[in-house]
């Protein structure tokens, strides 16, 4: 597992771009939002050497584009839920985060995980989908009365903190395990969910699992391929009562 760690650090080393414009850094990520469009932000340092963050207003504008409206009490607390996790701030209609230099990694890092849990929210533009996808997982633990804690953040060896969905403490039959729902798998996407787990899993001894919508879209291969390489357990949300036993020990 250490060498898939590894590699993980070294492409994303690889793929994130930057260039200096009127005074801030544009930072390019290989991660991708909902219109297949590459995830930036703005990096600029103060004369204080504190170090602001922004998206310049570019995920919220492109929700409101996709028909997202935010400002429903409903979708307002799922917002307000990513952004404190993360310790993220809304100015106007930017997400901006501010950093010193010892905790520019890690602010990064959380910063980087909001803005694509944010973009996430447009699942519910579609008409096709009448609640959230979190919201159904949500309901199916419920109805099958299994025990879970919502909305974790846990701490990896790495000492960065990473966000799950759910978390199933251990008992007698099994160890802890770790989930999350991913509204909209895409390769690119996954594989830092897939750092998230592993990197937890070497602090914690755990199980990780992804329950994926595949409602709309059947799961590309490439995908599965990639979780199955780290270990996860992945389970297709239409397939869902299979997940059952699995999470009822």
């Amino acid at each position: 597992m250490k060498d898939l760690i590894e590699s993980y650090i070294s492409w994303l080393k690889q793929k994130i771009n930057y260039k200096e414009i009127n005074g801030y850094y544009e930072v390019t990520t290989p991660f991708v939002n909902h219109i297949n469009d590459y995830i930036q932000f703005y990096l600029k340092r103060d004369d204080r050497d504190y170090i602001y963050m922004t998206d310049d207003g570019e995920t919220l504008n492109n929700l409101e584009m996709a028909g997202v409206d935010i400002s429903t009490p409903a979708r307002k607390r799922e917002l307000d839920s990513i952004l404190n996790g993360f310790g993220v701030i809304i100015n106007g209609n930017e997400l901006t985060i501010k950093a010193t230099p010892s905790t520019f990694p890690m602010r990064k890092h959380n910063y980087l995980q909001a803005l694509m849990a944010v973009d996430d929210l447009h699942i519910i533009a579609s008409p096709k989908v009448e609640s959230f996808f979190l919201e159904d997982v949500t309901n199916f633990l419920q109805q099958n009365n299994i025990r879970f804690s919502p909305n974790i953040i846990l701490q990896g060896k790495s000492s960065f903190q990473h966000k799950f969905d759910f978390l199933i403490p251990s008992s007698e039959k099994a160890l802890e395990r770790i989930i999350k729902a991913v509204s909209s798998p895409k390769k690119q996407n996954i594989i830092a969910h897939l750092f998230a787990f592993e990197d937890t899993k070497q602090a914690r001894n755990n199980e990780g699992i992804m329950i994926l919508n595949d409602l709309e879209k059947e799961i590309a291969p490439e995908v599965t391929q990639a979780i199955a390489e780290y270990g996860i357990y992945d389970f297709s949300w239409t397939k869902r009562d299979e997940l059952k036993e699995k999470l009822v020990a």
